[in-house]
């Protein structure tokens, strides 16, 4: 009885500390990402897209969807589609999307490199030389405009991140042949009261397939 009882109170005792240490664990990645934060509040909108990419893209692109999978909610239900995947700031009817899939480099320079859906519906190309737009920032899910003093700060964002993608995305198909085939995940938004049937998409990757 003796034995049993004093069993009990060491599984107690492991317990407690186990609590402990889980506790403070938690109290400390809280604290941490307290002060990051603060950090990153104080930066100015280029160092703060500089450090969402250089500390947090790899986070967010994994949740990019598959085009196909995309395309065939747009078509068929695309209220479910807003709703599971979409993202939206404010009240609007304006979404936002990561997706991901595959194209052919057409002559490095053209405007658009045109993504092939077999039985699509609705036509999608990259965005490869004029970027702009909030469908980058929006579709990441990382900036909130509530963290923001104004407007114009958030959408100050939006630019910083056009011109890093400019200069460190697409930049990237220089190096690549006519007709080698890329993959990519890239930023759509769409109107769910007018849904467009030529979309385009901002590339947040991009590589080639060997």
């Amino acid at each position: 009885m003796q034995t049993q009882k004093k069993k009990y109170i060491g599984i107690l005792f492991i317990s407690c500390l186990l609590v402990i240490a889980l506790y403070h664990s938690v109290y400390f990645e809280n604290l941490d990402a307290k002060k990051e934060g603060e950090k990153v509040k104080d930066l100015n909108p280029a160092d703060k897209v500089d450090y969402f990419w250089s500390s947090k893209l790899d986070q967010v692109l994994p949740s990019a969807i598959d085009l196909k999978l995309f395309d065939s909610q747009l078509a068929d239900d695309p209220a479910s589609l807003m709703r599971q995947y979409g993202k939206a700031v404010g009240i609007t009817s304006t979404f936002s999307f990561l997706v991901k899939y595959h194209a052919k480099q057409v002559t490095p320079g053209a405007e658009k490199i045109p993504v092939a859906l077999a039985d699509g519906y609705t036509n999608y190309y990259l965005q490869t030389k004029y970027i702009f737009g909030n469908a980058a920032r929006d579709a990441t899910g990382y900036f909130d405009i509530d963290e923001f003093e104004n407007t114009m700060a958030f959408n100050a964002i939006a630019t910083e991140l056009n011109k890093l993608i400019s200069t460190r995305v697409i930049t990237k198909l220089d190096s690549l042949s006519p007709g080698e085939m890329i993959t990519f995940i890239g930023a759509l938004e769409i109107n769910s009261e007018n849904i467009p049937r030529q979309i385009g998409i901002v590339p947040l990757q991009i590589a080639a397939v060997h």
